[in-house]
C-alpha cells in the first residue's frame, strides 16, 4: 500500500497525472494499493478524471477527502468515469486504509 498526499488546490493538466503515474509505477510497480490523500484538493479537470478512470493501473484506490459534504460530490464525479478497478471516497484516513487491506492490502506497520 502506497499513499500519495496532493499538495496543489487544482489539478488539470493530463501531462501532469501521466508523469505521476509514471513516477509511481517506476518506483512502487503496477497493481498496487493506493491511498489518494485529497483532502487539499479543490478542483480536477474532467480530463484529468477521465484519465486516472482509464489508466489507474492499481489494485485499489481509496481517496481520502476532507468533508462528508466533499465525499458525496466526489462520488457524483467518480459515477461519470467509474474506473475499472475498486475505488472508494473517505473522510477517515483509518476507514480508508481498513478498506485497502480488506481489497486485499498487507497493512501498514506502525
Amino acid at each position: 500500500m502506497i499513499k500519495s498526499t496532493v499538495v496543489v488546490p487544482y489539478v488539470t493538466a493530463v501531462e501532469d497525472i501521466k508523469e505521476h503515474i509514471q513516477t509511481v509505477h517506476q518506483h512502487f510497480g503496477k497493481n498496487i494499493y493506493y491511498l489518494s490523500d485529497s483532502r487539499q484538493l479543490k478542483s480536477s479537470s474532467t480530463a484529468v478524471r477521465k484519465y486516472l478512470a482509464e489508466h489507474g493501473d492499481v489494485a485499489a484506490a481509496a481517496i481520502l477527502v476532507g468533508s462528508a459534504l466533499t465525499a458525496m460530490i466526489a462520488n457524483i464525479f467518480i459515477s461519470f468515469n467509474r474506473p475499472a478497478y475498486p475505488n472508494k471516497i473517505f473522510s477517515s484516513e483509518a476507514d480508508a486504509m481498513a478498506w485497502l487491506v480488506e481489497q486485499g492490502a498487507i497493512a501498514p506497520k506502525n
